[in-house]
Order: structure tokens, then sequence, then C-alpha cells
């Protein structure tokens, strides 16, 4: 059974420092592992709330 979602076309802005979208573009910060987790969070929760306040 297929579910078809309706993904609104808004945009998401984001703000990130350098060395956070360096580690989302693949760059590893053996010194801050933890970086790429960070943005990666901030990212998604910035989806989630545009995608909460579009329902």
């Amino acid at each position: 059974m297929a579910v078809q979602v309706a993904i609104p076309e808004k945009k998401v802005t984001v703000e990130l420092t350098v060395k956070e979208a360096m580690a989302l573009g693949g760059y590893r910060f053996h010194e801050d592992p933890h970086v790429r987790a960070d943005a990666l969070k901030r990212v998604l929760d910035s989806l989630d709330k545009t995608l909460l306040e579009s329902k």
C-alpha cells in the first residue's frame, strides 16, 4: 500500500557556522566529532518546525 504525502513548496532557512556547513558536506573534525550531529539536528528541527506550521 503506497501512501502519498503532500510536501509543501516552502523554503527552509537554517543558520550554520562554516564548520557546521563543512561537516554536513562531508568534512570530518576529529577533535570535535559532534559538529555534524549538532548541525544535522539544527536542520531537522527547522524542517520539523516548517512542516508543522504548514498544517
